[in-house]
């Protein structure tokens, strides 16, 4: 990912994947929506990656789910908050809309559902995550 980083003298570099400890600015739209292929997740998810860092866990992310997805109970390895951008997400029968939040710990959670499509802003830390589903 190319990403704009201020270094300590104010002035921009472009740069493949953010050094610890820069500051970095990015337009997202300027990022193509990729398949989530590494999540576990059912087929129709799309992401955009807009900070990672191995050490800590740490993953900031653009997350999209198509219209009428169902997104199963589950367990991962990370911890993760979200914030809903656009479209609708059903949490535990709570309709959740553009501004809510809700927060996951490495614990079983959902099923979600997104009857009409939903993007969220997702922050994670952990190990993995990876889902797990049981059988």
């Amino acid at each position: 990912m190319l990403a704009i980083s201020l270094n300590l003298h104010g002035t921009e570099e472009e740069i493949d994947m953010v050094p610890k400890n820069d500051f970095i600015a990015l337009h997202p739209n300027d990022l193509e929506w990729e398949d989530d292929t590494s999540s576990g997740l059912p087929k129709g998810v799309k992401r955009k990656i807009l900070f990672q860092d191995p050490e800590t866990g740490r993953r900031d992310l653009l997350v999209k789910f198509p219209p009428g997805y169902k997104e199963p109970a589950h367990v991962h390895e990370a911890s993760h908050g979200n914030i809903i951008l656009e479209g609708k997400m059903i949490v535990g029968g709570v309709e959740l809309g553009p501004g809510d939040y809700i927060f996951g710990w490495d614990k079983e959670h959902g099923p979600f559902y997104y009857p009409e499509g939903c993007t969220l802003f997702t922050v994670t830390l952990g190990k993995s995550m990876f889902h797990k589903y049981k059988k």
